[in-house]
């Protein structure tokens, strides 16, 4: 009897470390949640919604694979497309691909291409003062003239802690601040700050001009486990 009970206690550990790999993304098959994208001035520009389509565990976290709608503000579908996410040992990681503009991957979807970099890391334990590691991607792209493009995510930290009132709810979060810079059809220099929160991920994310002028923020304004 002993030893049943010291096995269920082992999976029932086995199981809860790989559902709860990171803190602040507990998914599964179905989870669903909606960002809603506003200017500056906060006024509602357009939508994302997410929805985790694939949930597969791994001995050292999960893989999850989730489809994107992109609505305007008239809630009319503007983009359909999917991403990856992955935890192992703790750390989240975001497919940079993620980061160049949607229409544009489209429209070299037919090209062939070559990527290289890094992904973007969220470790699983978060503190003021912390600082996270940079990421980069370039792409090359072989069409009817040859392109490359690239993103630098530097300067990544934690400034602190605070607590987001939203739609979805109140949650206690850390800020973390990053330089970002793009280089695609045009350059761009910007910095981002992003509030995380236990179990729901990203609650807000606010994008600055090189001047450090808002321009854009995203809030979360629904979430369904």
């Amino acid at each position: 009897m002993k030893k049943y009970f010291l096995i269920a206690v082992v999976l029932f550990f086995y199981i809860d470390s790989n559902a709860q790999c990171n803190q602040y993304y507990k998914v599964k098959k179905g989870t669903n949640w909606t960002m809603s994208n506003f200017g500056a001035k906060g006024k509602l520009q357009g939508k994302t919604i997410q929805k985790v389509t694939e949930y597969l565990e791994t001995a050292d976290g999960f893989e999850a694979t989730f489809e994107i709608t992109s609505v305007d503000k008239k809630g009319e579908q503007t983009m359909l497309g999917s991403s990856t996410m992955k935890c192992e040992d703790g750390v989240i990681y975001f497919d940079m691909n993620d980061m160049f503009p949607q229409e544009q991957m489209q429209s070299m979807k037919n090209f062939e291409m070559t990527v290289e970099g890094t992904n973007l890391e969220l470790p699983s334990s978060l503190k003021t003062g912390q600082e996270l590691k940079d990421a980069n991607i370039v792409m090359k792209v072989n069409g009817p003239m040859v392109m490359n493009f690239k993103i630098d995510i530097t300067g990544r930290k934690v400034l602190g802690e605070e607590t987001l009132n939203t739609p979805a709810g109140s949650f206690e979060c850390f800020k973390i601040s990053q330089n970002i810079y793009m280089k695609t059809v045009i350059k761009m220099e910007m910095r981002s700050i992003e509030w995380f929160s236990k179990d729901v991920g990203m609650v807000k994310s606010e994008t600055y001009d090189k001047k450090n002028k808002l321009k854009s923020y995203t809030l979360l304004t629904t979430y369904n486990y």
